[in-house]
């Protein structure tokens, strides 16, 4: 069974893809962050990913 996905991560994913979008629009050629590492720095940052029911 897959867990629900915090609405916090999915926003993080989505800045993240934004501001890559944002510089690669301004000329600069960035490597893009894979899924895995914005996973593994939001997790740093925030803990798990996946919304936990108490």
């Amino acid at each position: 069974m897959a867990g629900i996905k915090r609405k916090e991560y999915l926003l993080y994913l989505a800045n993240v893809r934004a501001e890559e979008q944002q510089a690669w629009d301004r000329g600069y050629r960035i490597t893009r962050k894979s899924i895995e590492e914005i996973r593994e720095e939001f997790q740093a940052k925030y803990g798990s990913i996946y919304y936990i029911k108490d």
